[in-house]
């Protein structure tokens, strides 16, 4: 049975895909609170964080849930060595990291710097998911299946859609990550999902993972 059709007959197991995130630069402890909170009642896969916020999310959610921060975000200008020592002091505290690629690098066509870049930090995160984020909204559809197979060729587990800074997810958008990556290479797709239908249609295209502020909006839209 699929994944998409184990969410048609057991709508509720979409909690197990969503990554509940707060990557609001202005995020406070109070609301990353009640957002690990929110993460443990509902039985999400993990609570996604900004990098000051690591710390916090590894202590309220121990080994009952994951912790994933961002690195490079939200533009993937940083070069490889700040992204790595960005990585490298996350690694006491997250068990993911989404990485966001070097847009700059992809968009002047040097797609050796964006596969180094990606690989650069796969080396520091070791055996941790490692999740390139490629901003799929800001790019035409030949664009995303080319950032996506670099993404992969850089040690990228899982390619994500996007920050969410540049518009919505089209679930076109995930189709076409997932038809130009291996069967074994993960699709997260984010922003602008706020419904368990918007979800669904996400994993019809062939997401595996879900990643939204509304996480809870997305669960409580599937019973």
């Amino acid at each position: 049975m699929s994944l998409a059709d184990t969410l048609t007959d057991s709508p509720e197991e979409v909690a197990s895909l969503i990554e509940h995130t707060n990557v609001d630069p202005a995020s406070t402890e109070a609301e990353v609170r009640a957002l690990c909170e929110e993460v443990l009642e509902y039985g999400f896969h993990a609570a996604v964080v900004v990098p000051y916020h690591a710390e916090l999310a590894s202590k309220l959610l121990g080994d009952r849930a994951n912790v994933v921060a961002v690195v490079g975000f939200p533009y993937g200008i940083q070069s490889s060595a700040a992204k790595r020592a960005e990585t490298r002091a996350l690694l006491e505290h997250a068990d993911e990291l989404d990485m966001v690629m070097n847009r700059t690098a992809f968009a002047d066509g040097d797609d050796e710097t964006v596969v180094e870049d990606i690989a650069a930090v796969r080396e520091v995160v070791g055996e941790r998911t490692l999740k390139c984020i490629i901003e799929s909204p800001a790019l035409s559809r030949p664009e995303i299946r080319r950032a996506a197979a670099l993404a992969e060729e850089g040690g990228a587990d899982i390619v994500k859609t996007a920050v969410g800074y540049d518009g919505p997810t089209d679930p076109a958008d995930v189709e076409a990550i997932h038809d130009a990556v291996a069967p074994g290479t993960g699709v997260k797709a984010s922003g602008g999902i706020g419904s368990f239908e918007t979800a669904l249609a996400m994993v019809q295209a062939g997401a595996t993972r879900i990643g939204a502020s509304s996480g809870v909006e997305i669960y409580e839209s599937a019973r």
